[in-house]
């Protein structure tokens, strides 16, 4: 429904106007020189936007398209781990678990809109995740190896040349595997000779210098320009900001859907068969507390980057990595908290009921309630730009047209403009659609 609804906004309208004039290759080799080195996230994106220019109905399919990729990667690699930890479950509640943590990571977003509903935005943030994902998937396979190794390479290069801040927590997290494989070898020779880390050494390479790329560029420097001074102590004031923001602004309000959409691993866990070899021996307290303080270090070093290199908490966008990384880690806890059988029979019946009249009660407000706000946004979206074209059809000279406001976008990014003919979001509807007058957006009255 969402998809169906959504529309271009913004920055969108730039890219299609840069790539309608200039080409792909220019469009992002411009972009690499003059602003930021995301090679990969820009050509994906420039390819795409090249093809379907401003024909709404096409872009329709990319946020739907992104949560099945998401679904399909978390199956295969959920698959993979099963096959790894020695755990034996159904196909079935295989696509039950990856359905519900593609749920999970939807809801837990800061914020919606911009981060799954955005076109330009999704390109270096919710693909990425996406690339992570299936990344992971092709390393841990054990099938089709050509494959499974060009598939990792393509994940890992898109990775590396899309976002320095997301690139340096999955290379962190790619560095500790490795360390870790090399303290069980307790040999280099024998660390090396193994395939599997043969494979995973060749893809760290490759991550490492497709890295390298994005941070040699020229348009990073000048961008960088645009920030304020960078003060190394005071990022750290910003960190503790954004801990506090999470734990007072965003963790609350999210709890409903941790319950709904984690439970199933809680349910998957209690009912999973495990080989009598299985290394799952941790007792969950332990377990817990280990997981705990592993996810905590990553937010911190996570949000401390941001501070550093923005000099601020970041927009929603840029900390959607915080909502994966609290997905995974509220899925693993669930899942081991089952495993281990925290729950007596009744309790894991009392939170079963519980989630599902929980997730049944809030997904049928949610869908009223959506569908009313975003058809209404969509309805008045549609007609603003009819009105636009037609009177670009008869419009001699240039003029100021005064545009009425779009009504909330709900769930969805907005592409509300300013009452300013000189801010970006107004310059960039009329490269869009090649408008001959200036536009602005009425103030909405109080």
């Amino acid at each position: 429904m969402l998809c169906y609804f959504n529309r271009l906004a913004t920055d969108d309208f730039y890219f299609i106007w840069d790539v309608r004039n200039h080409g792909v290759i220019i469009g992002v080799t411009s972009q690499y020189m003059k602003w930021c080195g995301r090679f990969a996230a820009t050509l994906f994106m420039d390819i795409f936007y090249k093809g379907f220019d401003i024909q709404q109905s096409y872009y329709s399919l990319f946020p739907f398209i992104s949560a099945l990729l998401f679904f399909t990667g978390t199956c295969f690699l959920m698959k993979n781990l099963g096959r790894i930890l020695f755990l034996f479950f159904p196909n079935s509640q295989i696509l039950f678990a990856a359905a519900s943590l593609t749920a999970l990571l939807f809801f837990l977003s800061f914020d919606i809109g911009e981060s799954w509903f955005w076109f330009c935005g999704m390109s270096s943030y919710l693909w990425s995740i996406i690339a992570f994902v299936w990344g992971c998937a092709f390393l841990s396979s054990i099938k089709n190896k050509v494959i499974s190794l060009l598939g990792a390479f393509f994940c890992f290069v898109y990775i590396a040349g899309s976002s320095e801040v997301y690139s340096a927590i999955f290379g962190l997290f790619f560095t500790v595997l490795l360390f870790r494989k090399y303290r069980i070898s307790k040999n280099i020779k024998i660390f090396v000779s193994a395939q599997q880390n043969k494979k995973l050494l060749f893809i760290y390479a490759i991550f490492a210098i497709s890295f390298l790329i994005f941070l040699v560029a020229p348009g990073n420097y000048l961008r960088d320009g645009l920030f304020p001074e960078r003060k190394f102590f005071y990022s750290f004031f910003i960190t503790a900001k954004s801990f506090i923001k999470l734990g007072v602004l965003y963790l609350p309000f999210k709890l409903v859907y941790i319950l709904t959409f984690a439970t199933p691993f809680l349910i998957i866990g209690d009912s999973c068969k495990s080989s009598p070899i299985n290394n799952l021996k941790i007792p969950f307290r332990s377990f817990f507390y280990t997981t705990s303080i592993a996810f905590v270090i990553l937010l911190f070093i996570f949000y401390w980057m941001v501070a550093y290199v923005m000099v601020e908490s970041g927009p929603p966008r840029v900390v959607f990595l915080v909502s994966f990384l609290l997905s995974v880690y509220c899925c693993c806890v669930f899942f081991y908290a089952g495993y281990k059988k925290i729950l007596n029979k009744k309790q894991l019946d009392l939170t079963k009921k519980t989630g599902l009249i929980l997730g049944s009660g809030m997904m049928i407000f949610l869908i009223f309630s959506q569908y009313k706000t975003t058809s209404a946004y969509a309805k008045a979206y549609d007609q603003r730009i009819d009105y636009i074209l037609e009177l670009n059809k008869i419009t001699e000279k240039d003029t100021l047209i005064i545009l009425n406001p779009l009504p909330p976008s709900g769930m969805l990014y907005s592409a509300e403009i300013s009452n300013d003919t000189s801010h970006f979001t107004n310059r960039e509807l009329r490269l869009g659609y090649n408008l001959k007058y200036h536009v602005i957006s009425e103030k909405k009255k109080d």
